[in-house]
């Protein structure tokens, strides 16, 4: 039986202004016995010495990144998470980047960074910031909302053929720009493909914001921009999920937006908007009806144990029944015969388990004590962050209005310097959000704790497949689907990640507990019918 093996890179780093700190050589020693016990496969070890500067000197470091977002590994390992993040505002960048790439970082001394807890800690925090913040909330938006009133750009890069006077900070026509709005627009009315219109304004010289020339994908968001018929809007967009992606087609409640009608030059006649707008309308596509999308929980967290291969959802009607019903199923996506399971009856067994095991009230109890324990540690941590945030805040603003100024003089190469420079900014004012928030609550009490695992227990049994799926997903590190020595069953190995070690294996209603020195093994003999029983 082959077993699923987590490949692992080791990071090291050494800095010349402690000389107290473990050398590389330590580091990386420490973090080899941390793999062989956790039995991952080292597949790469970087290590930076004497450095004491930013990270973007750091040459192993930022190959390390790269070669995490190509998929060369599955966990970085380093010794301690101040060996990784000289700040936790830099630190919240590259591990934002990693978790794109599916790669998570663990300590060998603090081991509990990504464990449930830590999990549990952030999920917290955010229902404290929905719940708690609204002061905070209120007060930012006010000055927003009063610059809004008045017309006042309240930050963003303003639309194409808009620029905003650094002087009054409202907005004016951009002389160089504004016409290929209007060329824009009245190719639209009459019906041209924004393919051509494109290749129009590349002939004319005109240039995207970003110095490159215009495709049909450059004219997103511009038919329905009020500010171009004169129109201030602002809090218009939903707000970012937890995953800090917005759906802009999505709006908030009127009432919650700010729309001052005729406060914004015009970059076009309200007639020419209207009757645009009036054509998107009438030839939108009418929705059709679509094949029922089957939501698997456990994606991504099933894995053969006889090839490795990870096991994927896989639907099919039953044309034999007279209802054609759908039979979905987990499917080894390898060549091996390794069984597969029916959808329910799997994410059934996985979430009864966590239900029992990971929300019991022994469990519950350590919880809240941890998490109490992580929330002071955040917020000592976090006290003097603000400065240096908004400093460097300040230092990547004007570092991009020189480039800018740089791409209108005709360099070019910068673009997606641009880009990356625009996404810290956004991550450091959510970093921000998050420390102010910290630094308002004095305490979090048992109640709030355990108030949110009980929800996240009872999403376990709701209706809402979404919900059950994130839970599943934060708790469960992996599923093993084993072959067993009865053709019709198989047997289960299920690790929850910072929780038990689960087995669950052979014929129902039989239970054993066992427990070693090493860690507390609970196994289950549980009935599991393979699809061709």
């Amino acid at each position: 039986m082959k077993k699923i093996r987590i490949r692992a890179a080791l990071y090291a780093r050494y800095s010349s202004d402690n000389q107290r700190e473990e050398s590389t050589i330590a580091q990386l020693r420490a973090g080899r016995e941390h793999a062989k016990k956790k039995g991952y496969l080292i597949v790469a070890e970087y290590k930076d010495e004497e450095i004491t500067g930013r990270y973007d000197r750091r040459d192993d470091f930022q190959k390390m990144i790269r070669d995490a977002k190509h998929g060369l590994f599955d966990v970085i390992i380093i010794h301690k998470f101040n060996r990784f993040a000289r700040n936790r505002y830099d630190s919240a960048i590259y591990k934002r980047m990693l978790k794109k790439a599916g790669v998570r970082v663990e300590s060998v001394l603090q081991p509990l960074d990504d464990s449930p807890e830590s999990i549990l800690l952030e999920a917290l925090l955010e229902g404290m910031d929905e719940y708690y913040s609204l002061d905070l909330a209120r007060e930012v938006m006010k000055g927003m909302f009063e610059n809004a009133e008045q017309g006042i750009h309240t930050g963003g890069r303003p639309p194409y053929g808009l620029k905003v006077n650094p002087d009054t900070h409202k907005y004016e026509i951009d002389e160089t720009r504004y016409k290929a709005v209007q060329i824009y627009f009245e190719g639209r009315k009459d019906g041209i493909s924004r393919k051509n219109i494109a290749e129009k304004l590349n002939t004319l010289g005109y240039r995207t914001q970003t110095g490159k020339k215009f495709t049909r994908d450059s004219f997103y968001g511009w038919d329905t921009n009020r500010k171009y018929n004169g129109d201030y809007v602002f809090n218009v967009a939903s707000s970012k999920d937890v995953d800090g992606r917005r759906n802009t087609s999505k709006k908030k409640p009127i009432e919650e937006q700010v729309i001052k009608e005729g406060i914004i030059p015009k970059v076009l006649d309200s007639k020419l908007f209207g009757e645009v707008n009036e054509l998107i309308k009438k030839n939108k596509y009418k929705p059709g009806r679509m094949k029922a999308k089957v939501n698997y929980l456990l994606t991504g967290k099933v894995f053969c144990g006889k090839c490795g291969a990870s096991y994927n959802g896989n639907s099919y009607r039953n044309s034999k029944s007279k209802e054609n019903t759908l039979l979905c199923y987990y499917k080894c996506s390898g060549k091996c015969k390794n069984p597969s399971m029916r959808k329910d009856d799997l994410e059934h067994i996985i979430i009864n388990q966590l239900s029992v095991h990971c929300f019991s009230k022994e469990a519950m109890d350590n919880i809240v004590i941890r998490v109490k324990e992580l929330y002071q540690e955040r917020r000592k941590e976090t006290q003097d962050d603000i400065g240096p945030i908004k400093k460097e805040i300040k230092e990547l603003e004007s570092t991009i209005e020189n480039w800018m100024q740089a791409l209108g003089k005709g360099i070019r190469g910068l673009e997606e310097r641009i880009v990356e420079a625009q996404n810290k900014i956004d991550l450091f004012h959510e970093e921000l959000d998050h420390i102010n928030m910290l630094q308002k609550e004095t305490e979090i009490n048992d109640k709030m704790i355990y108030d949110l695992l009980k929800e996240k227990k009872d999403a376990l049994y709701s209706d809402d497949e979404n919900e059950k799926k994130s839970i599943l997903q934060e708790y469960v590190d992996k599923v093993i689907v084993n072959p067993s020595d009865n053709i019709n069953t198989f047997d289960l190995e299920i690790t929850y990640r910072g929780f038990l070690m689960v087995e669950a294996r052979g014929l129902a209603p039989l239970y054993r507990r066992t427990t070693t020195k090493a860690s507390t093994r609970v196994s289950f003999i549980l009935s599991f019918a393979s699809r061709d029983s």
